[in-house]
């Protein structure tokens, strides 16, 4: 009895390589809790207007884990510059970011 032989799946456009996407740094959606407390501590530390903290900690993970880390830092520098956050609280979200951030 003849052994089938079986069919090799895809043709010819089955072997090529994938291109990749650039990766960029965004935010460890995994530690999103210990990131939400460690920024609103830094924040509430903050001379800044309790009302605001949060719709700024909202901001922040939104752009963080749906865009990049550095164009949430450009943001923060931006609400530095409005009078929103201190330098302090600025430097240490920046900081913050750093820390939980991942390359995807």
């Amino acid at each position: 009895m003849a052994r089938r032989k079986f069919k090799r799946r895809g043709g010819p456009g089955r072997s090529r390589p994938r291109t990749q996407t650039p990766r960029t740094a965004m935010l460890n959606l995994h530690r999103l809790g210990s990131f939400k407390y460690d920024l609103r501590e830094i924040l509430n530390a903050s001379p800044m207007d309790k009302d605001t903290i949060p719709t700024v900690v909202a901001n922040i993970i939104a752009k963080a884990s749906r865009v990049s880390i550095n164009d949430t830092k450009e943001y923060i520098r931006d609400i530095h510059k409005q009078g929103v956050i201190d330098k302090i609280a600025a430097d240490d979200s920046c900081t913050l970011l750093d820390r939980y951030s991942k390359w995807r």
